[in-house]
C-alpha cells in the first residue's frame, strides 16, 4: 500500500523487482503489523518504507508468502541498498533508527 504523504522517519530495503520483492513487500505488512508501510515500486526496483523507526522481516513470513523455503541471505543478493541501519540474523532482519537497543 502506498500513502501520498512521506513517512518522516522511513526504514527498510530497496529491493530488485521480482518474485522475492514482491514476497517481502507482503511479508513487511504482516511482520509489522500496526505500523504504515509503502511499498513504491520504480521499475527496476521496490523500496519498502516502515514508519515508527524500526522494519522487521522474518524468514518464516517471506517463506509463506513465496510459497518455499527462504533464506535471509538470498535478500543480499536483490537488495542494492536500505534506509537506515541493518542488524541481521539467521531467521530475521532488521532495519531502525537510532539506538541498536532502542526499539520503536
Amino acid at each position: 500500500m502506498t500513502n501520498t504523504e512521506p513517512i518522516a522517519d522511513p526504514v527498510g530495503p530497496v529491493l530488485q523487482t521480482g518474485e522475492v520483492a514482491r514476497a517481502v513487500a507482503d511479508a513487511a505488512v504482516i511482520d509489522n503489523a500496526g505500523r504504515r508501510v509503502d511499498v513504491r515500486d520504480r521499475g527496476s526496483y521496490v523500496r519498502i518504507e516502515v514508519d515508527g523507526g524500526e522494519c522487521v522481516l522474518r524468514a518464516e513470513t517471506i517463506a509463506g508468502e513465496l510459497g518455499r523455503p527462504f533464506r535471509l541471505s538470498e535478500l543480499e543478493l536483490i537488495m542494492p541498498s536500505f534506509v537506515g541501519r541493518i542488524e541481521t540474523g539467521s531467521d530475521v532482519i532488521r532495519f531502525y533508527l537510532g539506538n541498536k537497543e532502542a526499539r520503536a
